[in-house]
């Protein structure tokens, strides 16, 4: 496709008969309104260089609508004042001729897009750090840190950030009238960005603020376990978050309407993370991401940028563009915001790969914006998390259940109502409360499915049933688990006629069941591996690798070793065949979608508030080799059957808008096919 010479971007010309569309402009009238942030929106971050300051500012924004943003995070100041800014120690862009900021602003507004302003305060201007030596971060020497590229860093308990960086803030508020405020690298850096360590910041602000905070000495650095040393984690966590309060206040008084975003969860209205290859690539980052940020607060919104660029040293190219599609959509299909984030503007990309795919996704969504806002999920399964929630056990979970189909959502056992799930999983790694084993126990009487891995587990879980526990045996070289043939005939798996054993690498707790429960699974101790002349074991114990108690009622089974980090490690099917089967066969889980596909395809069930419709995704990981995600191989009759909550009127796909034929088939389900899959679409059900 050739270039377009009135804009300077490929493809936007196909674009602009897209933004004909009077959604974005509708949706600008309310734009003041607090909470406009909460329903999910799709944002373009195009990070300006200095340079860019000359930009031919109507391109730009013809690019970004072409695109089908209606948010974008654009520069105005820190680090470069892109405005005629009246205050001295804000830095004015060397490269500005006029009012930047003010003329993008309008222009975007005018077009119904918001703006979210982007604001960098960790670094200053070498002229201004000359003149304000107490504002600097320093070393454990207390030299400051050197300049790179002519910016010096400066410490969160300087002036500079904990009043003069309102100040700038108040001057763009009163100036613009912007839609939110987004803030980089607040905090304490702990290297530069060639990965220069920095150490923990030795200034007189932090000293004192240590010191006042409790009544100890600021440590030089955190190598050693002292009292201070363990201190300073809280030290740096408590004045972030009042730093982050204390600007949400600020700016809340002068517009409730402003949505603050960025990199911590404190002070924030929309939570900022990054997807981006120097990070993790795990195939289901993105939707785990939004899931978690979706269940610890509810009340705010998760933008993810799909970041363009690698890593910091080669901020002009780009990542593969099904790697961007694949973060994209699974933020998407979460519920969460589309996020894309470039360095320069949308329409000078000199690695235009990929772009194209930001255009599709957010054209996607824009089209079909009804059908992504205001839904819940459909979960059959209910996965318990903590914190952070990605440990090991959990990613391997997460991949059992997306390999086969299987809806989950993430919850929490201290706020999630249990009562809802019709199966819940939980990743035991320490002691249960008294409060966690009561939720439990309610659960299970109360109906539901319980599978519990890990442990330690203790006969104080009644629903389980156990009159004692033993030892936790660790992790031993050469442990297997035995599947007799009278597993198999309990556990039900085509895979598991193949399967004698699999591999165990973790450690096996250990206990005792009571009267009416049944321990499935043996455990091999450690065989001799080596050489082969010697390979064999010659002991199955008697120890169970899987407990179980079922009811009509409810239903709880423990395998008491990690299985999820055994398949995280061995990619093993008998990992997953046992898991599976746990839920399928001795749970048995009722399941209200089912999708009969390859597991490269990934799911997500979701549904209506208001009862109109539910929806199931699919999306197609074929294209991953090795390092390299490229483009799919189409898979062909992918058949998704539901349970559906009222009478299906018909069914269509989202993408194609292909109608498809409605059938019924067995347990009181409906199923349609798809043709063909070639990255992703969305199934339909309307009532």
């Amino acid at each position: 496709m050739g270039r377009n010479p009135n804009l300077g971007w490929p493809g936007l010309a196909l674009g602009l008969a897209f933004v004909t569309s009077s959604t974005l402009a509708a949706d600008w009238v309310n734009r003041a309104e607090p909470g406009w942030w909460l329903t999910p929106r799709r944002m373009i971050q195009t990070n300006l260089r200095e340079i860019d300051a000359g930009m031919d500012v109507e391109a730009y924004v013809a690019s970004l609508k072409a695109a089908g943003a209606n948010v974008v995070l654009f520069n105005v100041g820190g680090i470069v004042a892109n405005y005629p800014t009246a205050l001295p120690y804000h830095y004015r862009n060397p490269f500005l001729k006029g009012d930047l900021t003010g003329e993008v602003v309008t222009r975007l507004h005018a077009e119904g897009i918001r703006v979210i302003a982007r604001f960098d305060f960790s670094k200053v201007n070498e002229r201004i750090a000359q003149e304000h030596p107490d504002w600097l971060t320093r070393d454990a020497d207390g030299r400051s840190v050197p300049p790179y590229n002519g910016q010096v860093a400066v410490c969160l308990n300087s002036w500079y950030q904990q009043e003069g960086m309102l100040k700038i803030l108040g001057e763009v508020i009163e100036r613009y009238p912007i839609d939110g405020v987004f803030f980089n690298m607040i905090g304490y850096p702990r290297s530069d960005y060639s990965g220069r360590a920095i150490g923990i910041c030795q200034c007189g602000n932090c000293r004192q603020r240590f010191h006042a905070m409790f009544g100890l000495e600021l440590p030089k650095h955190d190598k050693e376990a002292t009292t201070a040393t363990g201190k300073y984690q809280e030290f740096t966590r408590r004045t972030i978050s009042e730093q982050f309060e204390k600007v949400n206040a600020f700016v809340k008084g002068r517009n409730p309407g402003l949505a603050i975003c960025t990199y911590t969860e404190s002070g924030v209205d929309v939570v900022r993370k990054e997807s981006n290859s120097a990070l993790d690539n795990w195939v289901y980052e993105e939707g785990f991401r939004t899931r978690l940020a979706r269940l610890s607060h509810p009340d705010k919104q998760l933008a993810n940028a799909a970041v363009h660029f690698p890593h910091y040293p080669h901020r002009h190219a780009s990542v593969s563009p099904d790697l961007t599609r694949k973060r994209l959509f699974g933020c998407m299909i979460n519920g969460g915001w589309l996020d894309f984030y470039c360095i320069g503007p949308f329409n000078a990309q000199e690695d235009r790969l990929g772009l194209d795919v930001v255009e599709d996704l957010f054209r996607f969504h824009a089209a079909n914006e009804r059908w992504f806002t205001n839904t819940v999920e459909l979960a059959d399964v209910g996965l318990a998390v903590e914190g952070a929630g990605k440990t090991d056990e959990v990613r391997g979970l997460i991949g059992m259940l997306s390999q086969a189909h299987v809806s989950y959502e993430l919850v929490s056992l201290a706020k999630s109502d249990l009562a809802q799930l019709p199966s819940l999983i939980v990743p035991v790694h320490r002691p249960l409360t008294s409060e966690e084993i009561r939720k439990l126990d309610d659960y299970v009487k109360g109906g539901g499915r319980l599978l519990l891995t890990g442990g330690p587990v203790t006969p104080e879980l009644k629903s389980l049933g156990l009159s004692a526990t033993g030892e936790a045996r660790p992790a031993e070289q050469g442990t297997y688990i035995r599947i007799r043939p009278e597993d198999k005939s309990r556990l039900k798996q085509p895979v598991l006629a193949k399967l004698d054993l699999v591999p165990l690498s973790g450690r096996l707790w250990t206990a005792t069941m009571a009267a009416g429960g049944e321990g499935l699974l043996r455990f091999i101790p450690p065989a001799m591996f080596g050489p082969p002349e010697k390979c064999y074991y010659t002991n199955v114990s008697d120890l169970p690798c899987l407990y179980a108690r079922l009811s009509e009622r409810g239903a709880v089974v423990w395998i008491p070793w990690q299985v999820g980090t055994e398949f995280e490690a061995f990619g093993h099917a008998g990992h997953a065949a046992l898991a599976m089967s746990a839920l399928d066969a001795l749970l048995k889980l009722p399941r209200r979608v089912r999708v009969d596909a390859p597991g490269l395809v990934e799911m997500n069930h979701r549904a209506d508030r208001a009862g109109q419709f539910e929806w199931v995704s699919l999306y197609n990981h074929s294209g991953q080799l090795d390092k390299v995600i490229g483009a799919p191989v189409p898979i062909r009759e992918v058949t998704v059957s539901i349970v559906p909550a009222s009478p299906v009127k018909r069914a269509r796909l989202l993408k194609s808008g292909e109608s498809l034929p409605l059938r019924t088939v067995p347990a009181g389900m409906v199923a349609c096919t798809v043709p063909a899959l070639d990255t992703y679409d969305v199934v339909l059900f309307e009532y």
